[in-house]
């Protein structure tokens, strides 16, 4: 039971009152495998990002790769709340630097989905 308060995100009071303080915030949760029958869940609020986090993102990605990029991205833009807790299980799951990384883009509009048309 204490690993899942451990891992778990913030009540909502707690995420009304990090609104106050970030503004707009996201929640963002993932499923990691702990054994071969059960699950952890893991959520993290994070921050609007600002066009210097981003820049960073895209140069880093493009000089040292998505893996360190992802990190960069995520420890910039998460709240300081959950600051040590994302360290923490980055450290034991690093893959979810990248999962989360991507599908906070997609929050922001860093997708891959995009239509062209030549007229």
């Amino acid at each position: 039971m204490e690993d899942l308060k451990k891992n778990s995100a913030p009540i909502p009071d707690t995420a009304e009152a990090m609104r106050q303080k970030y503004g707009k915030i996201y929640r963002v949760g993932i499923s990691v495998p702990d054994d071969d029958e059960t699950e952890k869940e893991l959520a993290y609020y994070f921050k609007r990002p600002s066009i210097p986090v981003y820049d960073r993102f895209v140069k880093t990605m493009s000089k040292i790769g998505i893996s360190k990029a992802s990190k960069t991205f995520l420890l910039d833009s998460v709240v300081d709340e959950d600051k040590d807790r994302l360290v923490a299980d980055m450290e034991e799951c690093p893959g979810i630097s990248i999962t989360i990384g991507n599908r906070l883009g997609e929050l922001l509009g860093l997708g891959n989905d995009v239509n062209l048309k030549k007229l």
